[in-house]
């Protein structure tokens, strides 16, 4: 197997090896898998129209869930792929199948098509998928300042798409939130969930699966008089004093202990306040964004480039002189550049097929490693490892610090595919935003002259947000000191 050069990595590199040991596939990862579950979903949807000639009395539920559900035909790889390349679209199937579908099958029980759902459901996503994806999804939310109402409507920085948001979908971000303290947050997302629970749907939500609307009432009640500051929750009039005025009294038995009348009656005024009201007082006590989040923002002032340039490369081999590479010069300290059109698509189609032959594999991989021996004018093995990234629904990699002792002297990456929103590489001490275009390269060495880690050489990689991030990367190594092998976060 020494021949397969892409390892398909995805994420962060931390969790690579662990993951690989203990044969855990997390579909969340890759929109390639994705695509696998949106085909699960169509065989089970399939299942549930057979079932319902066999089920009369339960006929209006799943006539329901299948009106829930229906979307133009996805027959196409093409169609696939865009439809899960939307985070919305990628969160909303797995957590539905996930948490959703076991849940009809108990509903279902002991009718026809069960055995066949059962072993259907075999396939389902692991909670620590389900769990990866509510992460990305809040990442996304966190990072670009997006409101919570509007990502309920499908609509992602400012453009509206064709999805959407449920009830259960809202629910689950916001118990991960409650449970992470996070209460001022997790408050917009049981208001969102509550606001869609309505009919049809709502005896959907309670007979199948079980999400009764006291219980969201009452875990509503407990984010709002647990945020750290009720000065930032919008003033609601005709709740009894005991609510808001002496909000800083309120404690969990108060909510724990109120009957669901009262509780239903404090959150009714809530939900009757206009939800702009809401996103007024939010926007008013949003905290500074950090680092990353300007960067991913486009908040960072235009670069000033008067001293950097763009030239062609054609010292570095005797091939160089007839196709000599297209080189932009980011930073000279430290040293960044940025290749264009040194990755082809037959070698993008080539690494992305995991059933590519052996001699293509090497043939594909030779050639990548000349190249980067050319564009970093350094000593590159010819049949060296490379690493293939992809990044997805929300993923991205936070800044890291290398090795105090590293002997990575440079790193490089080939982007595979264009992202259509987020995914870029960003160096936040220089304040240097890369875009990932198909065919481009960036290269940047991570030593400084003296030899140790330059601090300005750090990068992170902002959460995809829409589409999917395909990258080839490849540290290159001081082989007289090397450590033992790290992954590259690029």
């Amino acid at each position: 197997m020494t021949w397969i050069f892409v390892c398909f990595v995805v994420l962060q590199a931390a969790f690579c090896k662990a993951e690989m040991e203990n044969e855990i596939f997390v579909y969340s990862r890759s929109d390639g898998s994705m695509t696998k579950l949106l085909q699960l979903e169509h065989k089970l949807l399939s299942s549930l129209e057979v079932m319902a000639k066999d089920m009369q009395q339960k006929l209006n539920m799943i006539k329901l869930y299948q009106l829930m559900l229906e979307r133009k035909p996805l027959r196409s790889p093409e169609k696939q792929e865009e439809y899960v390349a939307n985070p919305l679209n990628a969160f909303t199937l797995l957590r539905r199948l996930q948490q959703d579908w076991p849940k009809w099958l108990a509903y279902l029980a002991n009718q026809a098509k069960m055995e066949e759902m059962q072993k259907l459901l075999e396939q389902v996503p692991s909670e620590k998928d389900l769990k990866t994806a509510i992460e990305g999804l809040l990442r996304i939310e966190s990072v670009y300042n997006l409101e919570t109402s509007h990502m309920a409507k499908g609509m992602l920085l400012d453009k509206q798409y064709d999805s959407y948001l449920t009830t259960p979908d809202c629910l689950v971000l916001a118990d991960t939130l409650l449970n992470s303290t996070e209460f001022a947050r997790c408050a917009h997302w049981y208001r969102t969930a509550l606001r869609l629970y309505k009919q049809p749907y709502d005896k959907l939500f309670s007979r199948v699966l079980g999400l009764k609307r006291k219980k969201l009432y009452r875990k509503y009640a407990q984010a709002i008089v647990n945020e750290p500051d009720v000065s930032h929750t919008p003033r609601v009039a005709g709740i009894e004093p005991g609510w808001q005025e002496m909000a800083d009294k309120i404690t969990k038995n108060l909510v724990r202990d109120a009957s669901s009348d009262k509780i239903a009656l404090m959150v009714d005024k809530y939900l009757a306040v206009d939800e702009k009201v809401f996103i007024a007082q939010r926007a008013k006590y949003k905290p500074r964004p950090k680092v990353m989040e300007k960067a991913c923002r486009g908040l960072w002032p235009e670069r000033k480039t008067h001293n950097l340039t763009c030239s062609y490369v054609n010292k570095n081999s005797a091939y160089l002189k007839l196709a000599p590479l297209k080189l932009e010069q980011l930073s000279s300290e430290p040293l960044i550049q940025l290749y264009h059109d040194v990755l082809y698509d037959s070698e993008i189609a080539a690494i992305q097929n995991a059933a590519v032959s052996e001699a293509e594999a090497n043939r594909v991989k030779l050639n990548v490693n000349h190249r980067i021996a050319d564009m970093s004018a350094m000593d590159v093995p010819e049949h060296s490892e490379l690493h293939v990234l992809n990044f997805a629904l929300g993923q991205g990699a936070a800044t890291k610090a290398c090795r105090a002792r590293s002997t990575r002297l440079a790193t490089v990456v080939f982007y595979a595919n264009d992202v259509d929103i987020g995914g870029a590489t960003i160096f936040p001490k220089l304040q240097l935003v890369v875009q990932p275009r198909r065919g481009k390269a960036l290269l940047w060495h991570n030593l400084n002259a003296a030899g140790v880690l330059d601090p300005l050489a750090k990068h992170a990689v902002c959460p995809v947000v829409l589409g999917s991030r395909w990258a080839i990367t490849k540290c290159i190594e001081d082989e007289q000191r090397r450590l033992p092998k790290t992954l590259c976060l690029a």
